[in-house]
Parts: structure tokens; C-alpha cells; sequence
């Protein structure tokens, strides 16, 4: 524990979090939702009607769609969560890709959080966030397609006042919450107060420096 702490509070170092823990999870799942319909689909229940069937072909397709998903996550594993002296990259699979800098956290905090995701009740314990303004958030992060931001939208970024607190999920990516909360607090902490800022180099270019 000691070697990995070392290694993510060195604020010179950029920490990457990938999609293996959430691939691994999804293909788990997937193979589950596969299994059972297959067996449903073996032993052809007598009182089947056709709604049934339908719901048994709804399975199957979620169950290959979740597996093939969770393989090609989990074989080759993507950038979740970068943490880098310049700020805090978070990829939305399937949506965008945010930087948030550093300068522009307002705080680091952990919570619990407890919401509904496809209808289903979770909570979640001891949840890294970090807050942002609702300006910032307006202006980066959100998206407007309910169906681009999905069912679990609300429990990754939740109002508080005039902030938006951006969860970071360790449960879905390769860390505890102890480390990922060390990682990240250390970074804000030596580079909030830097900002990038642009200088023009001629030919209606400009270059960012700190």
C-alpha cells in the first residue's frame, strides 16, 4: 500500500485509471444474462406466450450487447480517470471526454451517495468528488440528450448549492477510495493556484503556457 500511495501523491506523475474493472464487471454480467436465457430457452416453459419469448430475446440481446462490451473494456482497457499536473481528465464513454484543471475544483470531499439507476436502488459509500461551479459544469459538462447522458447520470454529478459535485467512481475503476481521494486531493492541492493561460505567436495562433 505504501509503494502505491508513494507512486499517486507524487504530483509530478500522471495516474491513469482504466476500463479493466468496469470491463471485467460488465463481461461478468453479460455471461450471467446469457446463461440465463439460454436455459429458459432449453427447457421451452409450456406456459410461454409470446411476451415472455419476448422478454427471453430482450435478455439475450442485453445479455451479448453487456458481454461484448465488458470483453472488448476489459481486454483492452481505456482511459476512465487521468490525473495529471494539468488537471483531471474524465472519459464518458460513448459522450465526451472533460478536462476539468485544477484551478477550476473549488473542493475535494467524500460522500455517500444514494440514487436510482434504471430504476434499480444504489448506494454508494465513501464516494471521491470533486466540486465544480455550475458554470463550469454548464459549460463542459453537461450534455443535453437524456438519452446521451443516460440512467446513472445523476448519481456521477450532483447538485449542492451553486456547485456540482463530479463523482469518481472507484468502484468502477482499479483503486480504492482511499487511494483515489489521496491522488486526487494531492494534485489540487499543489496546482489549483496554477493557471494556463495563452500567448500569441503570430498568424492568429496562440500557445498555452503555465
Amino acid at each position: 500500500m505504501t509503494d502505491v500511495l508513494g507512486k499517486v501523491i507524487d504530483v509530478q506523475k500522471t495516474v491513469t485509471y482504466t476500463s479493466s474493472k468496469l470491463g471485467w464487471w460488465f463481461l461478468k454480467l453479460g455471461v450471467v444474462a446469457l446463461a440465463a436465457g439460454a436455459i429458459l430457452v432449453c427447457l421451452q416453459p409450456s406456459d410461454f406466450g409470446v411476451f415472455q419469448w419476448m422478454m427471453v430475446g430482450l435478455a439475450l440481446a442485453v445479455g451479448a450487447a453487456s458481454a461484448v462490451y465488458g470483453f472488448a473494456r476489459w481486454h483492452s482497457p481505456q482511459p476512465m480517470l487521468t490525473l495529471s499536473p494539468a488537471g483531471l481528465r474524465l472519459h464518458i464513454d460513448f459522450v465526451k471526454t472533460v478536462l476539468i484543471p485544477w484551478h477550476a475544483v473549488q473542493g475535494v470531499d467524500s460522500i455517500d451517495i444514494s440514487g436510482r439507476i434504471a430504476g434499480d436502488a444504489v448506494f454508494l459509500r465513501n464516494v471521491t468528488v470533486v466540486l465544480v461551479t455550475r458554470a463550469f459544469y454548464d459549460r463542459h459538462i453537461h450534455v443535453n440528450s437524456w438519452f446521451l447522458r443516460g440512467p446513472g447520470w445523476d448519481v456521477n454529478f450532483i447538485p449542492k448549492d451553486d456547485m456540482v459535485q463530479v463523482a469518481l467512481q472507484h468502484e468502477a475503476l482499479p483503486a480504492t477510495a482511499e487511494e483515489l481521494r489521496a491522488a486526487v486531493e494531492a494534485r489540487w492541492c499543489a496546482f489549483r493556484h496554477t493557471k494556463v493561460v495563452t500567448e500569441s505567436v503570430g498568424a492568429g495562433w496562440v500557445r498555452r503556457r503555465a
